[in-house]
């Protein structure tokens, strides 16, 4: 049965994305109030995906052109550190929130106005390793977008990603601090926060829930500023999954080597996420979990388990159990990353099915 399924093969599983925007928009409801969901585009841009985030209500944050031409007509945040002037021109003619990261990009939208006015937010780097305003140079910035026509409506932080509880919580207060020290000098209306939260393998591992921050962020409300959250990871990780096939068994150095269709190319080891592997089978048009007996040459060991590029780092996890070639592997946590980071070095990027 398994000869007969296309592999390796992305599934979409549009219910779990459906439940995990419902749990994270009532998040904000029952903590923020005040908010705007922007989903991050660079996360996963399959059509279907984005159609359905527009259904759920969702907002989209973009960083290139690109990303502008595939999201539906809705209000956007434009963030990336490579605007170009016409990226530029076609933001400021969508009236986007263009998060500003520098003075060569104000002087860049000064000249494209012409002299008529604009509402920026200003970009604010709270680590050295960020683009941005340093936090000392910010209300000089604030005072050069004055002096020019354009109004500073909004802040914007991000937290990185993947990030632990406690380094979460002091960004935040990071964040409050920055406001406070220059809410005098702005009508602020928008303050953008960023995404960075952990999906559900993370959360479980640092022992917390989504909620938990959310909590931290209600701190945030005593500004009377709509809240920007730019999600990707939390709500896409788990509705993305890979069926793989397992082509050959190998041993080597008293190693178990199972070399399947799938390795680097689409399981990136910058996703920095953890994937978990299963084996399935199939029945009918269903994939479900599958048990092999434990005997003969089929006994349960430990598999190293590698994709099929010609590099040594094509390692892509672990697997105890009993595997034979032709077996499928069910690929789990893949939705972040994976399908837009998809090589195609030797091999096209696999087709995705709805479920």
């Amino acid at each position: 049965m398994a000869d007969n399924i296309e592999t390796p093969h992305f599934i979409f599983k549009e219910k779990k994305l459906e439940e995990n925007y419902r749990e994270f928009e009532k998040l904000c409801e029952n903590h923020i109030g005040n908010y705007v969901i922007a989903y991050s585009i660079k996360t996963n841009g399959f059509g279907a995906l984005i159609n359905k985030l527009h259904e759920l209500g969702s907002n989209f944050e973009v960083a290139s052109e690109e990303e502008i031409m595939k999201t539906p007509v809705k209000s956007k945040i434009f963030n990336g550190a490579s605007k170009t002037n016409e990226e530029l021109k076609m933001a400021i003619e969508g009236k986007f929130l263009i998060n500003v990261d520098s003075k060569s990009e104000i002087d860049k939208i000064i000249r494209l106005l012409n002299g008529d006015s604009f509402n920026v937010s200003l970009r604010v780097s709270l680590e050295e390793g960020k683009f941005g305003f340093d936090v000392e140079k910010l209300e000089k910035a604030i005072d050069y977008c004055l002096m020019n026509n354009l109004k500073v409506i909004g802040l914007h932080f991000h937290p990185g990603t993947q990030k632990n509880f406690r380094h979460y919580g002091d960004y935040i207060k990071q964040v409050e601090r920055v406001v406070a020290m220059v809410k005098g000098k702005i009508e602020l209306k928008y303050l953008d926060i960023g995404g960075g939260f952990p999906d559900k393998n993370q959360l479980k591992n640092l022992g917390v829930s989504l909620e938990d921050y959310f909590k931290l962020i209600s701190e945030l409300k005593k500004f009377n500023a709509s809240i920007i959250l730019e999600p990707g990871r939390c709500l896409v990780a788990d509705a993305f999954e890979l069926i793989t096939k397992v082509n050959v068994i190998k041993e080597k150095n008293g190693k178990n080597f199972a070399i399947l269709d799938a390795g680097i190319n689409l399981l990136s080891k910058i996703t920095m996420a953890s994937y978990w592997f299963e084996k399935v089978s199939v029945h009918g048009k269903e994939i479900r979990s599958a048990h092999t007996p434990l005997n003969g040459d089929h006994e349960k060991k430990n598999y190293i388990l590698a994709g099929p590029l010609l590099f040594g780092n094509d390692v892509v996890g672990k697997f105890n159990g009993s595997l034979k070639e032709g077996d499928l592997l069910r690929v789990s946590n893949v939705g972040a990353y994976c399908f837009n980071l998809a090589w195609e070095i030797s091999y096209r990027r696999p087709r995705v099915f709805t479920e």
